[in-house]
């Protein structure tokens, strides 16, 4: 036998109290999974890179904001010296172009580039991975590779999206911006200076 009394204003208030709080955990529940999952809306992505280039303006640091085809995405150029570590005698000056992009299959942000020597060409991905010492315990393939770029429809060089999807999914909750703390791990990988002004803001 039923003990609820559906003429009983008190005991109609608490089912629709606890249907209510039924969908509420349905929706945290949804909204958890979707951080656990490191789930970045492109909405996101554009908020996120344009507070980066707030600071890199006031830093003079360099990154723009390029807008190709509704697509928006960073992009920033600076010199390194590469060593190789295997020999201290072998060096070369090279430039890279970043590119910070959004991935619409993976539902993250892509760090790419392109990087070049001295005389203008283009260095390929194996000599590259020759003169990153950060790169030894990695497997190449599994971490750099060459895709089209999302907005530029051409080749180039990206860390790849698997990756940045693990990474992600420690800071999903507690960065104010997840690109920056992504990019503060993965920058050592493809030599990206990263001010210490980005990690301060994030």
């Amino acid at each position: 036998m039923s003990l609820f009394n559906p003429e009983d204003p008190f005991e109609i208030d608490l089912i629709s109290i606890t249907e209510r709080a039924a969908v509420f955990n349905v929706e945290i529940k949804r909204i958890n999974a979707k951080m656990d999952n490191a789930i970045m809306s492109y909405k996101d992505f554009v908020t996120y890179i344009e507070a980066i280039l707030a600071i890199s303006n006031s830093t003079s640091d360099y990154w723009k904001l390029n807008v190709v085809n509704d697509n928006k995405f960073l992009t920033k150029k600076q010199s390194v010296l590469l060593e190789n570590p295997e020999d201290i005698n072998e060096r070369l000056i090279a430039t890279f172009e970043y590119h910070v992009v959004y991935n619409i299959s993976y539902a993250v942000p892509v760090l790419c580039f392109d990087v070049w020597n001295q005389n203008g060409s283009r260095i390929s991905l194996e000599d590259y991975w020759k003169y990153n010492k950060h790169l030894r315990d990695f497997n190449m393939h599994d971490t750099l590779t060459q895709t089209d770029h999302p907005a530029l429809n051409r080749p180039i060089f990206a860390f790849h999206p698997c990756k940045t999807h693990e990474i992600l999914k420690g800071f999903a909750r507690t960065s104010k911006n997840p690109i920056v703390s992504w990019l503060s791990v993965v920058r050592h990988f493809v030599h990206l200076e990263l001010l210490e002004t980005y990690i301060k803001n994030c």
